[in-house]
């Protein structure tokens, strides 16, 4: 008896472990900075970081993973961002891929010359835009565009 006690006790302790283990595994990770843009704004840029992604608090800022460097981003003027959006639209080099909302975001992306893959964003209730551009590819784009969040800090 005193056997097929302990047997059910670490039973009962490896389903408790295995619980604990696979809870841990849906975790998300993120780094935020905070920038005082030039327009007055404070914006808020959150990355998810689990599988390597991380992000530094520069002027261009960067994503990279694996410490290879995908994505640089900018802010810009709501002025700049019509411009680019007009400018994009007019190419005959320029592809738009894809155009849609995002959180408190409009953004636009394209690619140009079939190198690079842009995103022009226009963040919702600001003078503020931002241009983020990667020349790896239309799905690394995409993946590290994702990853972000970007919002006002009041």
């Amino acid at each position: 008896m005193a056997f097929k006690k302990k047997l059910n006790i670490i039973f009962s302790l490896i389903v408790v472990v295995m619980l604990f283990v696979s809870g841990c595994g849906n975790s998300k990770t993120t780094i935020s900075y905070t920038y005082k843009v030039e327009t007055g704004d404070n914006i808020t840029i959150s990355l998810t970081t689990n599988d390597g992604y991380e992000l530094t608090s520069d002027i261009p800022f960067v994503i990279s993973k694996d410490k290879k460097e995908l994505s640089q981003g900018i802010f810009i003027s709501a002025e700049y961002f019509t411009t680019y959006v007009d400018s994009v639209k007019n190419n005959e080099k320029a592809e738009i891929i894809d155009e849609g909302t995002k959180s408190d975001c409009s953004y636009v992306m394209w690619n140009y010359n079939d190198s690079e893959f842009n995103y022009v964003v226009m963040i919702n209730g600001t003078n503020t835009g931002m241009l983020i551009a990667n020349n790896i590819s239309e799905e690394s784009a995409k993946e590290c565009f994702d990853r972000l969040e970007i919002k006002v800090k009041e």
